[in-house]
């Protein structure tokens, strides 16, 4: 069963939506879910198949600087799936998690910050830090991604919505 900070909670639209506040721990179950949290900062953890975390320009901290700062995240992947196209070397063969990247404006990129060793998942996963530049606020958005097969994102891992098409965001 999928649960929000530790309670049961069914989905709501589709969605297994976060409480707000400062922190929402959101957790899927064996299903393929949607996970969406309103907090500061929220931290998903997917469980088996195939997950969506929406990622949603309008909740989360925002910085004025790109950063690896942990304080500075608004979001935590703990558990991403199949990033590259690669779902064998997750240990989980034909997951494949995704990221809605939802409402940041035209225009807007993501750029890998920085990554480091996982240690106590696996010993291929990889923790890979990312920012998002925000044109509409002029503000980035960090988050962190473990990537059990320790693979970065690639283009089909990830996808803007309303805001412009990915081929106009890049990874660099």
């Amino acid at each position: 069963m999928a649960t929000v900070d530790g309670v049961v909670k069914l989905p709501q639209y589709g969605k297994i939506q976060g409480d707000g506040g400062l922190v929402d721990k959101m957790a899927g179950d064996s299903g393929n879910n949607q996970l969406q949290g309103h907090a500061e900062f929220n931290q998903y953890y997917g469980g088996a198949g195939n997950d969506t975390f929406v990622l949603a320009a309008k909740f989360g901290q925002n910085t004025a600087e790109a950063s690896r700062d942990f304080s500075k995240l608004a979001t935590y992947i703990t558990d991403f799936h199949g990033a590259n196209g690669d779902s064998a070397s997750s240990g989980n063969v034909g997951e494949h998690d995704f990221i809605n990247l939802s409402g940041f404006g035209v225009g807007s990129k993501i750029e890998t910050v920085g990554e480091a060793s996982a240690s106590g998942t696996s010993e291929i996963a990889k923790l890979y830090h990312y920012s998002i530049f925000d044109t509409h606020t002029g503000e980035y958005y960090n988050f962190m991604v473990n990537s059990l097969n320790g693979k970065a994102l690639g283009a089909g891992d990830f996808n803007f919505y309303a805001s412009t098409p990915v081929s106009e965001h890049i990874i660099s």
